[in-house]
């Protein structure tokens, strides 16, 4: 006896589901490697004290004047809570497109979030002695090595990267504001900025006496509560640092 005409339809459309979730699921997976570490991701999240513990070496070693090893705890700890392999979330979105209709909410990985044009950008740079270094040939001795080779889930690789292009994206941004000077706590404000909206926001932040808009956003995050945590969180950091 054949089944009724409306379990026939429910059950081809849970088969049609099913196989859409996991050709979907392939397909981010593909496009965005690191989903593959989602079933481990959660314990690598840490406290602020097991941050420190696990990464204080890295976090000084890669430290500049501005970017220092607080400073780069702070956010790591406030982006992905020191997990090298944080994952952003997934978000449903309607698109004609079906690998469009659920996916990631961007390419961002690692304990800093870096995106993909961020990662481009930020493996062109890398830290020698605290100082911000520029990729140049291969031959020179004074260039960046291996940079080629750079990972955003390589805990090193990823506090290096973000040290060295922060640093060097408040140079850049004073420049162009023409900002003569600036307190540590002004660039490092600047820096936390930058991470979280970008050059343009930055620009703008410099330009009006680094003050923020009233309820100012980038994406979902309200700014002024951002720097909140990242402050705090280095303040902490700080204190740390300092006990034996």
């Amino acid at each position: 006896m054949a089944a009724p005409l409306a379990i026939r339809l429910l059950v081809g459309a849970s088969v049609i589901l099913t196989v859409w979730w996991i050709v979907n699921w392939t397909y981010q997976a593909v496009r965005k490697p690191t989903e593959l570490f989602f079933p481990m991701s959660g314990a690598l999240s840490k406290t602020p004290p097991e941050t420190w513990r696990e990464y204080e070496s890295i976090f000084r070693a890669h430290a500049t004047a501005v970017m220092t090893p607080e400073l780069l705890a702070a956010i790591a700890q406030v982006e992905g809570a020191g997990n090298p392999v944080a994952r952003t979330y997934w978000r449903w979105r309607l698109s004609w497109n079906p690998f469009e209709l659920y996916r990631p909410a961007s390419s961002a990985v690692g304990m800093y979030q870096i995106t993909d044009p961020t990662f481009l950008e930020a493996r062109r740079y890398c830290i020698h002695d605290h100082v911000v270094v520029e990729d140049g040939p291969w031959h020179d001795l004074r260039s960046c090595w291996f940079n080629v080779l750079y990972t955003r889930v390589v805990p090193s690789h990823a506090v290096e990267m973000t040290a060295a292009l922060l640093d060097r994206s408040i140079s850049s941004t004073l420049a162009r504001q023409r900002v003569a000077a600036a307190t540590l706590q002004q660039k490092q404000d600047l820096a936390a900025i930058i991470h979280l909206c970008g050059a343009g926001p930055g620009d703008v932040y410099a330009r009006r006496a680094f003050r923020l808009t009233a309820g100012q956003k980038c994406g979902d995050h309200d700014v002024a509560a951002y720097l909140s945590r990242v402050n705090g969180l280095k303040r902490q950091f700080v204190r740390m640092s300092t006990t034996p």
